[in-house]
């Protein structure tokens, strides 16, 4: 027998009370003091060491660290897509040509036709590679400016809905692997209708209508969604089922992958359509996802087949609560993913595999996929919690009470009006940071950006909306003032956004010198 001797009461409480305290410090501090705002970058920076080559002109992500093989086909766009989140976040123009440079090697690489091909990729029957495919290619679009890129990527669009789309079984939905091809599957495969073709895809219809302004692309992913919303998410949990048998059979399967895009796709509608459904839908996944994907709050799987993992949600998620400002519900969370990953990354190379909660070994012949999902939750995590400029807001003028709207035209050069606050996609921006501290102004449903022509500095010159460039005549310096209003001034004219003296709907948005007048004072709504 054991025997202890008894404690009074007061150094009992002591010790609770340093049992509390050692709780408390264990559950905060790590969110405050692992991740720091260098960290995006290192990783990603450790990614591009690993696996980026440079050869006789062609830039491309190779498949290990033990081969210099190229990474093809949809595994190469999803490398892509995390070299895209590292720009997304930055604006940086190193990172705007690297884009450039994967994207054109990329396609060199995985031509969209043959000689005897009459349609874009058809040796390929999965619908989800061409959804990666054209994903890659339109956000990289979006990003660089570059056609190149956005004509494969309605073509390739084009063409997986125009074979993919099935009303027979199901009453429509993309299949997964298309059924021609299926059947000379050895063995023959029974052809299915999945998430990942159809989110994949449906993200892909949102950038190309935002890119083009045609409106068969946004009724196209309007039709993908109801048909994924009816059939393959459930509304009242949030989950994203896997798929759907030809005899209506429900795969209840999830996947991390599978959340994200429907976040993404789902929050992508929202800011295009500002129906409230979209909005609703995308936060009951990402919840879903928090408290069901996860073990003790970490994304982890480190399974052999599998290629990423979280990288998709870490976009969907990164969005949704960066344009809504949702860092008091998520912030703590995201940083908690983030230090795992930092914690576990494999220390000779910097990189982190996709079991997050457990330490990366060192297997060089582990494939690159498996490291980048690590790369995009980090630009999506910033260290400390963001203040109320970022995300979605209504531009108003502290003098007329106006805001910035774009009076429904997508036109590049259209010029900028101030009207009555009314709440319409007219008026709501898009709030990103650079970098240096500056501000990118987009219009989400056009796809627009707020410019100064040529970064002039002749003041009275109206401003405009162009294709973002995110170049000097783009990037805004916005500097909080006395009772929550703001100065805009622009980065190249070093003028700032100027109400003028007008009163009335259609008074046109210009620049002027700083004055400190209630004409050049904005509030954010």
């Amino acid at each position: 027998m054991h025997s202890h001797k008894p404690q009074s009461v007061t150094q009992g409480f002591k010790d609770i009370l340093l049992r509390l305290l050692l709780v408390v410090s264990l559950t905060q501090l790590p969110s405050a003091l692992a991740l720091s705002p260098n960290d995006a970058e290192a990783v990603y920076k450790d990614f591009n060491e690993a696996f980026l080559i440079r050869s006789d002109g062609d830039v491309f992500y190779k498949d290990a660290l033990n081969t210099d093989k190229q990474s093809g086909t949809w595994a190469g766009s999803l490398n892509i897509l995390g070299a895209q989140d590292a720009y997304e976040r930055t604006g940086d123009p190193d990172k705007k040509t690297l884009i450039n440079e994967l994207l054109t090697t990329w396609l060199k690489a995985t031509p969209p036709y043959g000689n005897d091909d009459s349609d874009p990729w058809e040796w390929d029957g999965w619908n989800d590679d061409l959804g990666w495919f054209t994903l890659a290619l339109v956000r990289g679009h979006q990003m660089t400016g570059n056609a190149d890129f956005l004509a494969p990527a309605k073509a390739g669009f084009d063409y997986a809905f125009r074979r993919g789309w099935d009303t027979k079984y199901n009453d429509g939905g993309i299949w997964e692997e298309n059924p021609e091809y299926a059947a000379r599957e050895k063995p023959p495969k029974e052809p299915t209708k999945e998430a990942l073709s159809n989110d994949s895809l449906g993200k892909v219809a949102c950038m190309l209508y935002q890119s083009t302004h045609d409106g068969q692309y946004l009724d196209r992913a309007t039709q993908i969604y109801a048909w994924v919303s009816k059939n393959l998410f459930n509304h009242e949990t949030g989950q994203v089922n896997a798929g759907i048998h030809m005899d209506g059979k429900l795969n209840t399967g999830t996947a991390v992958y599978n959340q994200g895009t429907f976040i993404d796709y789902a929050h992508l509608l929202y800011t295009i359509t500002g129906k409230q459904e979209y909005h609703d839908d995308a936060k009951k996944a990402l919840d879903f996802g928090r408290a069901s994907l996860t073990a003790n709050g970490i994304f982890s799987r480190s399974d052999d087949y599998l290629n990423t993992w979280a990288d998709e949600f870490a976009r969907g998620a990164g969005h949704f609560v960066r344009d809504h400002r949702l860092w008091a519900d998520y912030h703590d969370w995201m940083v908690a993913n983030a230090d795992a990953i930092l914690e576990n990354r494999r220390a000779d190379r910097g990189i982190t595999w996709n079991g997050w909660d457990k330490p990366t070994p060192k297997d060089d012949s582990l494939i690159s996929n498996k490291f980048v999902s690590a790369v995009a939750w980090l630009q999506f995590t910033p260290a400390a919690v963001p203040g109320e400029v970022q995300g979605l807001h209504a531009i108003v003028n502290q003098q007329s009470g106006l805001a910035i709207d774009h009076a429904g035209s997508a036109e590049d050069g259209k010029l900028m009006e101030l009207a009555g606050v009314n709440g319409s996609l007219n008026q709501r921006w898009l709030l990103t940071q650079n970098s240096d501290s500056s501000w990118n102004i987009v219009n989400p449903a056009t796809g627009k950006a707020l410019f100064c022509l040529d970064g002039s500095k002749e003041d009275g010159i109206e401003i405009a909306q162009w294709a973002g460039t995110r170049n000097g005549d783009q990037r805004w310096v916005i500097e909080a003032q006395n009772g929550g209003m703001y100065k805009i001034s622009n980065q190249a004219s070093g003028k700032v956004l100027d109400g003028g003296k007008g009163v009335e709907n259609g008074t046109l948005l210009v620049q002027s010198e700083w004055t400190g007048g209630e004409e050049q004072m904005w509030v954010l709504q």
